[in-house]
């Protein structure tokens, strides 16, 4: 049987190309192929994410008036570090949605605040600024964030919930409530 030499100038190229990706090529995958299971490896181990939040004392009133400091400890008690300098996988700050009465989300991403390197079991300390101009009328919900993946609260984290604020009625010009009608005190600096 004769074969049309068309037919094998298509079928040449084709052998010698998978022949090229055979056993003798180098094991080392292509940059796509890195890509691609990196970002697989953050999402699997994402799912990771745990951790526990405490407040620390009361929230205060800023020096400038201007916002309400929010101190937190957080213990991560998950199977692998996390901070806002981890690293690139584990970037994690803590973060603050503002809600409303009704328990909706008025702005979600309403602050940031970093925190230091947390390996697992460990508990580290982070203070995040709440904008009072949305805070009055609404609470604060914090959760640690996985920047460019997700909320803790996707993993189960519990959110630590602070607020509602309000202008106080009896006080001075300028000064913020919380929910009994207590002044918050000015944040030592």
């Amino acid at each position: 049987m004769r074969v049309p030499i068309i037919a094998l100038a298509c079928f040449m190229p084709a052998a010698l190309t998978l022949a090229a990706c055979g056993p003798s090529q180098s094991s080392s995958p292509s940059a796509a192929a890195t890509a691609q299971g990196a970002a697989s490896g953050a999402a699997a181990q994402s799912r990771d994410y745990h951790a526990e939040l405490a407040l620390v004392g009361q929230p205060e009133l800023a020096a400038d008036g201007k916002s309400i400091i929010v101190r937190v400890n957080i213990t991560n008690d998950g199977p692998i570090p996390f901070g806002t300098q981890a690293t690139a996988v584990h970037n994690v700050n803590l973060g603050a949605h503002s809600i409303d009465a009704a328990g909706k989300i008025m702005d979600n991403d309403l602050a940031r605040g970093s925190m230091p390197q947390a390996a697992p079991g460990a508990t580290v300390k982070a203070t995040v600024s709440l904008p009072i101009d949305k805070m009055l009328g609404n609470r604060a919900e914090l959760l640690p964030v996985a920047e460019g993946v997700g909320w803790f609260d996707k993993w189960g984290t519990k959110p630590l919930v602070v607020g509602p604020f309000m202008a106080c009625s009896d006080a001075s010009f300028g000064r913020i409530c919380d929910a009994a009608g207590i002044p918050l005190t000015l944040a030592q600096q």
